[in-house]
């Protein structure tokens, strides 16, 4: 699967929801990597930062659309030019976390950022403006800003899909059903007879479900991987009508019992209920053929 210049996605919980964007630039991972930690960079597309005299790990943000209301960040971990993690603190809202990874691509770079909020309220507020700052950031390296797609996000939180099915196995037998591709093709789809599954179950390999007789394909990228409770995905469905934007999915394993409870969420910028009600028909559907494969012998 070929990386988009720009990506937006939402995954994470109702209560814990996880912002990501993922966007590309004109310049290799070294000189992106100084414009995030360059104050003088920094106010040219994110604001002030000052670092505090007793600690130098930990800063003060002053975004320029906010400049009043300042967050405040500690540096958890570094590893220049690749990775940032911090912790996030702004006015009166739940302590979060922000992750920034950078990947070299031929003369570019891509840049992942991850933002887990620590409660529901404000995901969409975030991501409008992350993605209006790393659009300002384009401008850096010679481009041309972006306009953001505020509403998108008002879509993504407004109408997640969440469905439930309880399986009598553990989470550990059930995980390979998903984090495998010799896993999946005992149970997607598995009604036709020419699917065709890849998958590279680790952060930032891709999947590919395609059933060419049926002229579908659904694709994507995975975000998070961690065995054997939990999958971020995002998820670009295409078929004869075009192709999807914007939708991700987010999968818990979780032990109830002597069994396993999976929990789905998936999300997109749906203007009404419609595609969460055709998405929920068919997950329901697959899931029928999930609990079918589990049944007949385990998962694996």
């Amino acid at each position: 699967m070929t990386l988009e210049p720009f990506s937006r996605s939402l995954t994470g919980s109702r209560e814990r929801p996880v912002v990501t964007l993922a966007r590309r630039y004109a310049a290799p991972p070294r000189d992106v990597w100084d414009a995030l930690t360059d104050p003088v960079r920094l106010t040219r597309w994110l604001g002030a930062v000052e670092r505090d005299a007793l600690d130098p790990d930990r800063v003060t943000v002053r975004v320029a659309d906010a400049p009043d209301s300042p967050a405040e960040a500690r540096v958890r971990s570094c590893v220049p030019p690749e990775t940032l993690l911090l912790d996030w603190e702004w006015d009166t809202e739940e302590p979060s976390v922000v992750a920034v990874t950078l990947r070299a691509d031929g003369e570019g770079t891509f840049l992942t950022l991850e933002h887990r909020l620590g409660e529901p309220d404000h995901a969409a507020d975030y991501g409008g403006g992350w993605e209006l700052h790393l659009g300002a950031l384009v401008a850096l390296f010679g481009g041309e800003q972006p306009a953001p797609a505020t509403s998108a996000w008002a879509g993504m939180t407004a109408r997640p899909l969440e469905i439930e099915i309880d399986l009598p196995r553990t989470p550990e037998e059930v995980w390979p059903a998903f984090a495998s591709a010799s896993g999946l093709r005992r149970w997607w789809w598995n009604h036709w007879d020419d699917v065709e599954i890849a998958a590279d179950v680790r952060p930032g390999g891709s999947y590919r479900f395609a059933a060419p007789g049926a002229g579908i394909v659904v694709e994507g990228r995975y975000l998070a991987v961690e065995a054997p409770s939990h999958l971020a995905f995002t998820w670009r469905w295409s078929d004869a009508d075009g192709q999807s934007v914007d939708e991700a999915c987010d999968l818990e394993l979780l032990r109830v019992g002597g069994g396993c409870r999976v929990r789905l969420r998936h999300t997109g910028p749906w203007s009404d209920d419609a595609p969460a009600e055709s998405y929920r028909q068919g997950w329901e559907f697959v899931f029928g053929a999930l609990r079918r494969a589990v049944d007949d012998g385990g998962a694996a």
